[in-house]
């Protein structure tokens, strides 16, 4: 342990809630191995898969939440770990500095980007209690707008010198004893161990997933939609109306996917990171509902005061061969369509981070950079600021939110289009799932190429970037194209579990 109980309790005169770390190596492991040597107490794993960012190195997995922050009816719930309400707050961003105020958090001396925090989702919805836009009625799924949870204990694995830091917290008491000091200190110190043990002697040995892909091909049979494909075609021409009217420049109009699936969320999380792997992969149980995510898209991030957006606009499928790839790269390259929509976008990124950056500090270091992913390939660029002093790390979250390349131009009012438009409530679809450090450090990616499991039925969600020229049958196969990496990844869990009995699960 790098705290000695001595440490400890000189800690316990300043700080409510302190951690307790341990560091181990391990070199054959990777982070869908220690998952699953945890999994009864865990409810998040968060990886990267991105050789360009330096946040890539890690893997977080986040067990035994001890508070919940969830909105309930515009308000805002702080639940203990049973449940149990303990506060409650007028904003989001005022139950989270409730949170840093009541259980006084000392950090850790650890050089991680994520030292523990809350990790969550803030549905796309949530935006009409931050703009002037109103809440889809047709709300089926009927998830709340925030929903974050703080972990007891938070496993952190470098996948460069696979180093394993364990780091549990332990909670305090305004007047606790020196004798329940000690208590809690030796049972904090019992837990590291036993998930030590249960890492280095797992109970159960699980099975690899083993399938071929490529003889897997798409297939939309059996699969259910939000959209007929004409009525899709007629929306994206009422937002040409719109654009033609002068109200938007843009909208991206999106439709929901439904594939009924019996094979498991962790399972399909195990496929999809191999069929699609991506920048921001993530599972979190959350709620009785599953999160399965491969985004390609940072919503914002923030890291020791630095502001980072990185817009993606521009996209074609993958080629069938390289020569094929390459002649994809150049169609997007050269479409003035796509590559006015992605300027569109930049500029968006650039008065979003604007809003909450110190004067002169927005940069755009990238611009308009080819990255290619299994199914499509996409234009990104970066928008980098400092943020001012003035301004709280969630103000600078809000202010992103919801990213301009899922939503339109100018924002606001083309959410009140689509929201006038599109047939079902978007949940979870181009909100964000992100973690919030106790630190100040935010890292968050747009919930697109996200899977919702519920009462086994999987929810997938795609849309299309609508502009004057759009060609509607065009937009709605690109909406399918982006869907389908996700739905094969499905169908694929879907075979194995008719395949093998379950016997992954």
């Amino acid at each position: 342990m790098t705290n000695t109980y001595t440490s400890f309790l000189e800690d316990s005169s300043h700080f409510l809630t302190i951690p307790i770390t341990k560091t181990l190596y391990v070199d054959s492991l990777t982070p869908v191995d220690l998952f699953q040597r945890v999994q009864d107490e865990a409810v998040y794993l968060l990886e990267s898969n991105d050789d360009t960012s330096p946040w890539s190195n890690y893997s977080f997995i986040g067990l035994n939440p001890f508070l919940y922050v969830a909105e309930e009816n515009g308000e805002y719930i702080i639940k203990d770990r049973y449940l149990q309400p303990r506060f409650s707050a007028s904003s989001f961003k005022n139950a989270v500095q409730t949170v840093d105020e009541h259980f006084k958090v000392k950090l850790p001396d650890l050089p991680l980007p994520f030292k523990g925090g809350a990790v969550g989702f803030i549905s796309y919805d949530a935006v009409s209690q931050i703009e002037k836009v109103q809440v889809n009625k047709e709300n089926d799924l009927q998830m709340p707008t925030f929903h974050f949870m703080y972990c007891e204990t938070l496993l952190a694995y470098n996948h460069q010198s696979k180093e394993l830091v364990l780091l549990r917290y332990v909670q305090l008491n305004e007047g606790d004893t020196e004798a329940e000091k000690s208590k809690k200190y030796q049972l904090a110190v019992e837990d590291i161990n036993s998930y030590v043990n249960q890492i280095v002697n797992p109970s159960t040995n699980k099975l690899p997933l083993v399938f071929n892909s490529e003889q897997k091909d798409v297939t939309f049979k059996g699969v259910t939609s939000s959209y007929e494909k004409e009525q899709f075609m007629n929306d994206v021409n009422k937002i040409k109306e719109y654009i033609k009217s002068g109200d938007v420049f843009q909208a991206v109009l999106s439709q929901r996917f439904q594939v009924p699936t019996k094979a498991s969320g962790f399972d399909i999380y195990r496929v999809l990171r191999l069929v699609n792997p991506s920048p921001y992969l993530f599972y979190v149980k959350v709620d009785g509902v599953e999160l399965i995510g491969s985004s390609p898209e940072k919503l914002i991030g923030i890291e020791n005061g630095e502001l980072e957006i990185h817009p993606i606009a521009g996209t074609r499928r993958r080629g069938r061969n390289e020569e094929e790839d390459q002649h994809m790269y150049e169609d997007l390259i050269q479409d003035e369509k796509e590559r006015a929509e992605h300027y569109m976008l930049v500029d968006l990124a650039r008065n979003d981070i604007g809003r909450v950056a110190k004067y002169g500090s927005v940069q755009t270091p990238v611009l308009m950079e080819l990255v290619k992913f299994s199914h499509v390939m996409h234009l990104i660029s970066k928008v980098t600021g400092t943020i001012s002093p003035s301004v709280h790390p969630i103000d600078a979250l809000l202010a992103a939110f919801p990213a301009g390349t899922v939503s339109g131009a100018p924002k606001v009012r083309a959410m009140q289009i689509l929201n006038e438009i599109e047939p079902v409530a978007r949940n979870v679809y181009a909100g964000t799932v992100a973690y919030l450090g106790f630190d100040g450090n935010i890292d968050s990616c747009i919930a697109i190429r996200t899977i919702v499991l519920k009462d086994e039925v999987a929810y997938v969600q795609a849309g299309a970037g609508i502009v004057a020229d759009s060609k509607p049958e065009l937009e709605w196969k690109e909406t399918r194209n982006k869907a389908s990496a996700l739905i094969k990844t499905i169908q694929i869990a879907q075979d194995i579990y008719d395949k093998k009995e379950n016997v992954y699960v």
